[in-house]
Order: structure tokens, then sequence, then C-alpha cells
């Protein structure tokens, strides 16, 4: 009668046992399973954003690379000028440049005169930078006894009619040297030969006589003009990655 007694305390504490590990069992796969789904699913997100990620370059691709963007001035604008032209960008442009300058005052009066002559921003602040290194006060005697003053080194040779002291005004000197730089533009037809003309005179790019110091400059210009392209791309342009905004680019650089 005692061995019956325990068989059957043996018997339903084995059923009850099995039945609690059945239970928890159930229990775990129901709690578990879904975590497992959204886990999938955060990484199928993931695959997406990286897929994102990847296409985000499209902006960057041979059909928007920047260098090709800004070669032809007379056909098309650059990103710069897009980007400053629309309300919404405009201040991350005005930060940008404000920051490359260290003057508000210096970037305002460039952005807004290479806007009106339709120029590059990173072709018209890599001239000022070559030219004076963005100081306004910036002196040059020429061998020739002529003088080049301020931020776009203007000669007074060349621009006889402006007064000595506007030619340490951030506003004139961007007003004039950047005219000056879209005639040699239009004159020359491509941004090299613009640039030998901007710094040797007309004269001696036509003679076909430029000089190695030219060569040098156009040179230092184009190389920190790529930085400011490079830069730019990082802290302005990936702000604006949208496929919105990359439609609004191609529209306005056919």
């Amino acid at each position: 009668m005692y061995y019956e007694r325990n068989d059957l305390r043996k018997l339903v504490f084995g059923t009850l046992s099995f039945s609690i590990f059945f239970i928890v069992l159930c229990t775990s796969i129901f709690i578990f399973l879904p975590y497992e789904k959204k886990a999938s699913t955060v990484s199928g997100a993931v695959s997406d954003l990286e897929t994102d990620s990847e296409n985000s370059g499209d902006l960057f691709a041979s059909n928007y690379s920047l260098n090709d963007l800004v070669v032809d001035t007379k056909k098309k604008d650059d990103c710069g000028l897009v980007l400053y032209r629309q309300p919404q960008s405009k201040i991350a442009v005005e930060w940008f440049y404000s920051r490359i300058t260290n003057d508000k005052e210096i970037s305002s009066s460039i952005l807004q005169y290479a806007d009106m002559y339709n120029i590059p921003l990173s072709l018209a602040f890599a001239v000022a930078y070559t030219e004076s290194r963005y100081n306004v006060n910036a002196i040059h005697v020429n061998t020739n006894g002529t003088v080049d003053r301020g931020l776009f080194q203007l000669n007074n040779s060349s621009f006889p009619k402006i007064p000595e002291i506007d030619f340490y005004s951030a506003d004139v000197s961007a007003r004039y040297g950047l005219s000056h730089l879209r005639f040699c533009l239009n004159t020359a037809g491509n941004e090299i030969a613009a640039l030998a003309m901007y710094n040797a005179g007309t004269g001696s790019v036509k003679k076909n006589s430029t000089p190695q110091i030219t060569l040098n400059y156009i040179s230092q210009i184009e190389n920190y003009r790529a930085s400011i392209e490079e830069l730019f791309a990082v802290e302005v342009l990936a702000l604006y990655n949208t496929d919105s905004n990359k439609k609004l680019l191609a529209q306005n650089l056919r």
C-alpha cells in the first residue's frame, strides 16, 4: 500500500513537472519568437539604410561630379550657387564660407558678386584666397611700378577710376574683381585660360607667353578650390542630399 501511494505521488509530480515544463516552453516560444522577428526587421531596416547610404552617393557619382559641375560656367551653375540661391539652404552656404574666411563681411561680399556674375563659389573664394589670403589690406608692388591692392588684388593701372581707399573695401574689391573674372571667363572660354588672363593679362595669354609664375598661380587656385569643394560636400551638400534636392540640383545644373 505504501509503494502504491509512493508510485501515485511520483506519477502526479512527474505529470505536474512535465506540464510546468511544457507551459514554460510554450511561453518561451511565444515570448522570444516575436523578438527574433523584430530583430530581423531591424536588420532589414539597417540594410535598407545602408542601401540608401550607397544610393546617396549618386549625387557625387559621375553624373553629379563636383568637378564636372563647375567646368562650364556659361551653360550651368555650380551646386554651391544653386544652394545659395535657395532660401532653405542659403544660410548653410553663408555659414560655411564665413568659417572659410573667418570674416562675415568678406564672405558676404564674395557670395553676393559670385552670384551676380554666375561664378562658381569655390572658384571665387579660391581666387580671393590665392590673391590676398582674404586680407582686404594686402598690397603688392609690381616690377613695373603698378600696385595691386585689396582682397582681389586689383591693379591701379587696370582700374584707374577707383579711389585708392576703395581698393581696400571688401565690397568694392569683390565687385570689380569678380566682374573682371567673369570677363576673363567669357573671353577665354575656359577656366584655366581665364585664370591666366586674370593673373598675367589678356595680352600675355593671347600671345601664348604665360609665365611660369602664372602657371603656379593657377595650380594654387585649383588645389585650394578642390579642398573647399571636398569640405563643402561634407559640411553642406550632405545636409541636402535628398531625392528632392538631387532633382533640384539636376534641373539647375543642366
